[in-house]
C-alpha cells in the first residue's frame, strides 16, 4: 500500500520564516515610501510633539512589524499546507508567490468589503489604483469575492483528497476528518439561547452619531432608508422634536446621561480636562447600577468618549480616550498598506485597539456582533442591565461598508469622495466651512443616507435576536447624540458650531418601544437631550434625581410652552471657520496641549474661557427660535419660524419683538444658572468674578 511522504517540520518552518520575511519587507517599504514623506510634511509643533514621545512611536512600529511577520509566517505556512497536500515540494520559488497571493486575497477582501479604508490609497490617487478600487469593490463585489475564494478552497480540498485518497483508508486519517467534520458543525449551528428570570425591566440603547430624523423614510424621505426604524417607530413612541443642548458628541452625551444642560455638567466640548472628567453627578447608569441593573456601552471610534468622561457604567467597551499616543498610532496605521489590510478588521482591532479609532473603519456589523456578545453575559448573569451600543457609522466621513456605502451613490461620480466624504484629517478643516460642488453635495448625501441604511439593518438584527432570546421585558431606545448638518442653506456639515440651517444639527431621533410604552404614540412639543435620563428612570420605575433639567417624557410630555436651550460646541478651523460676527479663537492645534499624567490632548488653560464666552446659545420655544451671538461688542440677536422658515433663512428679530422678549428673558434666566459666568453691562457672558 503507498503512503504519501510525511512533510518535514524544518520544511514548514522555512515556509513560515519565509513568509515572515517577505510580509515584513513590504511594511518596512511602505514605511520608507509612505510615512517619511508624510513626516517631512509635519508642521514644526506637531513634529516636536512626535518627537517628544519617539520611544512610543518606535515601540508601536516594532509591534506592527512583529504583527505583520506572525502574519507573513501564518500565510506562509498555509501556502507549505497548500503545496505539501498536493503533493508538490513546498520549495521558496513556489511558498514565496502562494503567499503573496494569499496576501492579495486578504488586502481585496478588505478593499471589497469596506473600501473607505483604502480610499486614500487607491481611489484619490486616480488612474490605475482608481480603477481597480472600483473592480474590486463595485463591479466584484465583497459576496462575489467571498464566493470565489471559498469556491477556491473547495477545489483545493477537492484535488488534494483525491491526491491523498490512498492515505484515507488508514482509520487515524478517516477519524480525524470525521471529528473535524462535527467539530465545524457545532462551531456553525446556531444554538437557541433563553433569557434568564430577572426582575426588572432592562433597557437596549441602540444610538448613532449624527443621527438626523429627516431622513428616516417614515418622515417622507425619498429614499428606502429606514425600514426597521420605520417599524419600531410604529411599535412604540416617537418624539416629534428632540432638541440637545449641543451638537457635540462628548458634551451631549454627558447632558443625556445625567439630565442637566452643560454649564452644570461642565463638559463642553470635546477636550475636557481631567479635572472634569468625573461628573459627580447622579447618571442613568449610577441610579441604575446602585438598585442592581447591569450597566455597559459598547462603541466604535465615536465611543472614545466614553474612555473620556466616567458616565458610570461598570463595562466600557470602546477605543481608547484620545491622547497624543492614540494620535500618533492612528495617523501611522492609516497610512500603511498591510496594517490596514491585515489589522483594521474585529481580529486586528484586539490586537491594535487604535484600529477602532479610525473614522473610515466604522463597521456597524462587527460592533452588533460585541453587543451581541455583551447581551449574552447579561443574560447568563439574570439582572436587569442598561447596554448602550453607539454606532459611528452615521458620522462625517460617512464611510459605511459595502453594500451600502454605494447604495445610493451615483456610479458616475469622480470627485473625492466616491466611498466616504474627503473631510477626515486635520488638514481637512479649513476646507469644511465650504460648500463643495453640488455633484459633491449629492454624493456626500447619498453616503450618508447609506450609513444610515447600514444603521438600520442593524437594529433589525439586534431586535430580531432580543425577541429570539426572550427577553420581553424590555424597553428599547433608538436616539443619537445629536443630528446633522447637510449643505441646508447657509450650512456644510459641520455640526455644533452654530445654528445656521435650521435645527438639522440639534434636532435628532428618540423612538421608545417595549414595556409600558403605549404604541403608536407620538410626542409632541420640544423635547431636549436631557430629558434622555429621567424618561428612561422613570420607565423602568427607579428614582429621577431631583433639580435635573429634564423631564420624563412618557409620564410627562412637553408643555406647549416649554423652553429649551441649547450652545454651540468648539469651531475648529479658527477664523476661517467663524459663524458670521462671533468671536474669534485660533485653530484646533494650537488651542489644544497635552496633558500631562493622562497624556490626554485638552484644551489649553489660556483658551477654556474664551472658547465658552465665544459660545452661540439659543433658545427653543414651539417653532420659535432665539440665537444669541456674543461679539467683541454688542451681542447679536436673531429669531427664526421654523416652522415656515425649516432652514433659518429669514431673522424676524424686528418683526415680532413680542415672540423674542420673553425667549431672551427665558434665555438670560437659563444663562445666570451658570456658576462660572454672568452677564455684562453689554450682555455678553463673561468669566464670574466673586467681589
Amino acid at each position: 500500500m503507498y503512503y504519501p511522504p510525511v512533510p518535514t517540520s524544518r520544511s514548514a518552518a522555512r515556509a513560515a520564516a519565509l513568509g515572515a520575511v517577505v510580509l515584513c519587507a513590504l511594511h518596512l517599504a511602505s514605511l520608507v515610501v509612505v510615512l517619511l514623506p508624510a513626516w517631512r510634511t509635519l508642521a514644526e509643533p506637531a513634529r516636536a510633539a512626535a518627537v517628544a514621545i519617539s520611544g512610543h512611536v518606535a515601540a508601536f512600529q516594532l509591534e506592527l512589524l512583529a504583527a505583520v511577520a506572525a502574519a507573513g509566517a501564518l500565510f506562509g505556512l498555509a501556502a507549505w499546507a497548500a503545496l505539501t497536500s498536493l503533493r508538490v515540494n513546498p520549495t521558496a520559488p513556489r511558498v514565496a508567490p502562494l503567499t503573496l497571493a494569499l496576501l492579495a486575497a486578504a488586502l481585496a477582501r478588505v478593499v471589497a468589503r469596506r473600501p473607505a479604508v483604502f480610499e486614500d490609497l487607491l481611489w484619490r490617487k486616480g488612474g490605475a489604483r482608481a480603477a481597480l478600487q472600483v473592480l474590486l469593490a463595485e463591479k466584484v463585489g465583497a459576496v462575489a469575492l467571498d464566493r470565489l475564494l471559498v469556491s477556491t478552497l473547495v477545489a483545493w480540498a477537492a484535488i488534494s483528497l483525491w491526491v491523498n485518497r490512498r492515505a484515507l483508508r488508514l482509520p487515524a486519517v478517516r477519524g480525524a476528518l470525521v471529528a473535524s467534520s462535527l467539530a465545524l458543525a457545532a462551531a456553525v449551528v446556531p444554538w437557541p439561547r433563553h433569557a434568564a428570570r430577572r426582575s426588572g425591566t432592562s433597557l437596549v440603547v441602540l444610538a448613532a452619531d449624527s443621527l438626523r430624523p429627516e431622513n428616516f423614510s417614515s418622515e417622507g424621505y425619498a429614499r428606502a432608508t429606514t425600514p426597521n426604524l420605520d417599524a419600531l417607530r410604529k411599535k412604540g413612541a416617537w418624539v416629534a422634536d428632540d432638541f440637545v443642548p449641543i451638537a457635540s458628541t462628548t458634551a451631549s452625551w454627558a447632558s443625556m446621561m445625567t439630565g442637566l444642560y452643560p454649564h452644570t455638567t461642565g463638559i463642553r466640548d470635546l477636550f475636557p480636562p481631567a479635572s472634569d472628567v468625573r461628573l459627580h453627578r447622579p447618571t442613568l447608569a449610577t441610579v441604575l447600577r446602585e438598585r442592581g441593573w447591569g450597566t455597559a456601552v459598547v462603541s466604535d471610534y465615536a465611543g472614545e468618549t466614553f474612555q473620556r468622561v466616567d458616565l458610570g457604567f461598570e463595562t466600557v467597551d470602546a477605543p481608547p480616550a484620545t491622547s497624543i499616543e492614540v494620535f500618533a498610532e492612528r495617523e501611522a496605521f492609516q497610512r500603511l498598506p498591510l496594517a490596514l489590510g491585515l489589522f483594521s478588521g474585529p481580529l486586528g482591532r484586539r490586537l491594535f485597539p487604535v484600529a477602532d479609532y479610525l473614522p473610515v473603519n466604522a463597521d456597524p456589523a462587527a460592533l452588533t456582533e460585541r453587543l451581541l456578545r455583551q447581551l449574552e453575559r447579561f443574560e447568563d448573569d439574570g439582572r436587569p442591565f442598561l447596554l448602550v451600543a453607539f454606532y459611528s457609522v452615521t458620522h462625517t466621513p460617512f464611510a459605511a461598508p459595502m453594500p451600502d456605502a454605494a447604495a445610493f451613490t451615483d456610479p458616475a461620480y469622480a470627485g473625492g469622495s466616491r466611498y466616504s466624504y474627503e473631510i477626515q484629517q486635520l488638514d481637512d478643516l479649513k476646507r469644511v466651512g465650504d460648500r463643495p460642488p453640488d455633484a459633491d453635495v449629492s454624493e456626500v448625501r447619498a453616503l450618508y443616507d447609506g450609513a444610515l441604511r447600514a444603521f438600520d439593518r442593524e437594529v433589525g438584527r439586534v431586535l430580531a435576536r432580543l425577541d429570539e432570546g426572550g427577553l420581553t421585558d424590555r424597553i428599547v431606545v433608538v436616539t443619537g447624540d445629536h443630528g446633522e448638518s447637510l449643505f441646508e442653506p447657509g450650512a456644510t456639515t459641520n455640526h455644533g458650531k452654530w445654528f445656521a440651517g435650521g435645527e438639522a444639527a440639534n434636532r435628532t431621533a428618540l423612538i421608545l418601544q417595549g414595556t409600558g410604552v403605549k404604541p403608536g404614540t407620538t410626542i409632541g412639543g420640544v423635547a431636549s437631550g436631557v430629558d434622555f435620563a429621567p424618561t428612561l428612570l422613570d420607565a423602568v420605575g427607579a428614582p429621577v434625581p431631583p433639580r435635573l433639567d429634564g423631564i420624563p417624557l412618557l409620564r410627562t410630555p412637553p408643555a406647549p410652552d416649554r423652553v429649551v436651550f441649547a450652545e454651540t460646541a468648539l469651531w475648529l478651523a479658527g477664523k476661517d471657520d467663524l459663524p458670521p460676527g462671533a468671536i474669534a479663537y485660533p485653530p484646533i492645534l494650537e488651542l489644544l496641549e497635552v496633558e500631562p499624567g493622562s497624556h490626554a490632548l485638552v484644551l489649553k488653560q489660556k483658551y477654556r474661557d474664551l472658547t465658552v464666552t465665544a459660545k452661540l446659545r439659543a433658545a427653543r420655544r414651539g417653532p420659535w427660535e432665539l440665537v444669541y451671538t456674543p461679539t467683541r461688542g454688542l451681542p447679536r440677536w436673531q429669531l427664526f419660524d421654523l416652522e415656515h422658515d425649516p432652514y433659518g433663512e429669514n431673522d424676524l428679530i424686528a418683526e415680532r419683538l413680542d415672540v423674542a422678549k420673553p425667549l431672551r428673558d427665558a434665555l438670560f434666566d437659563w444663562l445666570a444658572q451658570d456658576r462660572l459666568r454672568w452677564l455684562d453691562a453689554s450682555l455678553k457672558l463673561t468669566a464670574r468674578v466673586e467681589r
